[in-house]
Order: structure tokens, then C-alpha cells, then sequence
């Protein structure tokens, strides 16, 4: 429950919470809507870029230690971006707000997630990560009246005192460091007789880039981040294309965020029984469909084929790499590990957008193409495992 606290408190920096911003923002600083969007885009490749440097932090220092310094970060970030007055200043709120929420809140949460659960460590991250959703669904109502009625820079530091009320006694209650450090195990001592732990070493960055399993979960978080942007962001066109209405379009949107829902939990439960690897591979056929379809038939079942498929690859994919990360490296160096593949899946939403600038049908090319490698990474690398075990 702490871990889904922490995750919900990371929407402030999320693009989810961002996005009720953007318009109020342009208006009153007398900018373009693109060129605040290219402003975040900016501000969130370069903010990520110290996602390797707070993973060695929490290598080193731990969740319990370093979790008052984040949440003081995200809160501090909100209240910088209260102070935008131009373009360089708007951008430098974006780049503060990305680091503290997504390079720093949410990796110090996660990897909490990852030093207490083996066994059901699939299920737990999907747990945490539900966190995500209820920000989506309950942030953007709640900050509008105040956009509204105060303005966008009150909402901001009304966000700012949100996050420290929330997070700052759950955080000092409830984050701790390795159970070893406290006398508990890992699981709680629930994981069945015989199971086995991760290991007390694990492989430090260099190796993991020799390993295949690094390749694999590169791919999968690029795939995860640069399709899933760009066909969201594509949605409406490709949609009014296909012949649908725009209100059905939006529609679809909240069929996809709910197969993304369940799809994170069921994902859990069958990564702690069959591995991250092998649910790796259903979410690339989960890709593979809805890419096909959308380049085919995007009206087949009026949307819903294409956009349920989307949100289960969305859902599955992330928990994979959340999840599977721990499971092929092991835990001593996972902080430095996990930051550098936060900066290239952010490189990846970054870049999936831009294949549009070709043509859909390039796009999709290009999209199928990297899958087909991901899957070849992830069918190599299960079968060298069954033949090492």
C-alpha cells in the first residue's frame, strides 16, 4: 500500500497531471500549446538523464534514506513550477519536475518493491503500479476548480502541499531498506517452502550489458514507451480516418485504460508463477496485434480490437520490465541498473512520435521490426536458460 501511495504521488511529475496544465500554462505566458510541448519533451528527456545517478543513491543509501529527499524534491519541483515566467524558466520546472517524480520518486518506491518481494514480486509491482491509474483518475479533477477559480500557479502549490502531506508520513512510516536490516525476510515469510531467493550478489552494470536479458528488457521499454506514445498521440487521427467519430475516439481511450488496468494485475500474478520472460513474449504478441490492426482494420469491432490489445501490451509490458529486472540481475546493483534503462524508454517516447513524421505505415513498419527483434532477444534467451538449469 505504501508503494501504490508513492507511485500516486509521482502524477504531479507524470504526464497524466501535466497535461491539465499545458493550455493554462501557454495562455498565460503568451506561448504557442507546441512549444510548450516541446518544452516537456525537452525537459523530460534531460530530466531522466539523473535517473542512473539516484540509482547508484539508492544502491548505496537505500529506500528508507533517500525517500524524505524525494518527496521534498517532487513538492520543491511543483513549487518552481509555480514561478515559470518565460520559456527558459517554464522548461527548467519541466526538467525538475520529471527528475524528482520519475528519476527519483518512482525509482526509490519501486526498488522498495523490489528489496521486499521475491515470489510475489509480479504481483506487488502491479499493486504499485495501480498507482498510476487512481493518479490519472483522481489529480486532474481535483486541480481544475483551482486552475480555474486560482490559477495554474496556485494549483502547483496546492499539488506542492499535497505531496508533502501525503507522502512525508507515509514515507517515515512505512519505506524501509533491505528486510534483513530489520530481522523480517523477504515476501514476509510467505513465499512456499523450497522457493528459491534472489541472490545476495547480483551483476553490476557492466555485466548486465553483456547479458541478453539486458537487451531484451531494452527492447521491451522502448517498445512499451515509444508505441504506447505514439499510437496514444496518433489516436484521434488514425481514428478519424478509419471513419470514427471523435467522441468515439476519446471513448476508446477509456477502453484501453481499463484493459491497461486489468491487464497490470493479471500480468503480476503471471509473472511470480511462469517468469518475466515468457509474459515478455505476450505482450509482444499483444503489440504485434494491435499495430496489425490499426495498419489494416482500425475500425474492426468499431476501435475496440486495436485499442484493448494496446492498453493489454501498455499494462503487460510494464510490469515486466518492473518486475523482471530484479529476477535476471539480482538486487545489489538494480538502483544504477533500472536508471539507465528509465533513459532509454524515455529516449524511446521520445522517438516513437517522430516515425509519424515518415508515415503511419513506416511507423508501423518500424514498430513490428523492433518487436520481431525483441521477440527473437526474448526466445534466445529462455532457451539458453532451459539449457544452463
Amino acid at each position: 500500500m505504501a508503494a501504490l501511495i508513492g507511485v500516486f504521488a509521482t502524477t504531479p511529475g507524470q504526464t497524466v497531471g501535466v497535461s491539465a496544465f499545458i493550455d493554462p500554462i501557454a495562455s498565460d505566458l503568451g506561448l504557442d500549446r507546441a512549444h510548450v510541448l516541446v518544452l516537456y519533451s525537452l525537459g523530460t528527456f534531460l530530466g531522466i538523464l539523473t535517473a542512473p545517478f539516484i540509482g547508484r543513491l539508492i544502491d548505496r543509501f537505500g529506500p528508507r534514506r533517500l525517500i524524505v529527499p524525494a518527496v521534498v524534491a517532487v513538492a520543491a519541483a511543483c513549487g518552481v513550477m509555480s514561478l515559470a515566467h518565460d520559456a527558459w524558466s517554464l522548461g527548467a520546472g519541466f526538467l525538475v519536475l520529471r527528475a524528482a517524480a520519475i528519476a527519483g520518486l518512482s525509482l526509490v518506491t519501486m526498488q522498495m518493491v523490489n528489496l521486499w518481494f521475491d515470489r510475489f514480486r509480479g504481483r506487488v509491482t502491479a499493486l504499485a503500479m495501480m498507482g498510476l491509474a487512481l493518479g490519472g483518475l483522481v489529480i486532474p479533477p481535483l486541480v481544475e476548480p483551482i486552475i480555474q477559480g486560482d490559477g495554474w500557479r496556485t494549483a502547483y502549490l496546492a499539488l506542492a502541499a499535497g505531496v508533502l502531506a501525503i507522502m512525508l508520513p507515509v514515507g517515515l512510516a512505512f519505506y524501509r531498506n533491505r528486510p534483513e536490516e530489520t530481522g523480517a525476510t523477504r515476501d514476509f515469510g510467505r513465499a512456499p517452502a523450497g522457493a528459491s531467493a534472489m541472490p545476495a550478489i547480483g551483476l553490476t552494470l557492466a555485466e548486465s550489458l553483456r547479458t541478453n536479458a539486458f537487451w531484451y528488457f531494452s527492447a521491451l521499454t522502448v517498445l512499451s514507451n515509444g508505441v504506447g506514445t505514439a499510437l496514444m498521440l496518433d489516436h484521434v487521427r488514425a481514428m478519424a480516418e478509419a471513419g470514427l467519430a471523435r467522441g468515439s475516439a476519446i471513448g476508446l481511450l477509456g477502453a484501453m485504460t481499463t484493459t491497461q488496468a486489468i491487464a497490470t494485475l493479471g500480468s503480476g500474478a503471471l509473472i511470480d508463477r511462469f517468469g518475466a520472460r515468457p509474459i515478455g513474449l505476450l505482450g509482444l504478441c499483444f503489440l504485434g496485434f494491435s499495430v496489425t490492426c490499426l495498419w489494416t482494420s482500425p475500425a474492426l469491432v468499431g476501435g475496440l480490437a486495436y485499442a484493448m490489445t494496446l492498453g493489454a501490451m501498455i499494462g503487460t509490458l510494464q510490469i515486466v520490465y518492473s518486475a523482471g529486472l530484479a529476477e535476471s540481475f539480482g538486487l545489489k546493483h538494480l538502483g544504477t541498473i533500472r536508471g539507465t534503462l528509465f533513459v532509454i524508454g524515455v529516449s524511446g517516447a521520445a522517438a516513437g512520435p517522430l516515425t509519424f513524421l515518415w508515415s503511419p505505415a513506416a511507423a508501423y513498419s518500424i514498430f513490428l521490426g523492433i518487436a520481431v527483434v525483441a521477440a527473437t532477444l526474448g526466445l534466445v534467451g529462455m532457451r539458453w536458460e532451459s539449457k544452463r538449469t
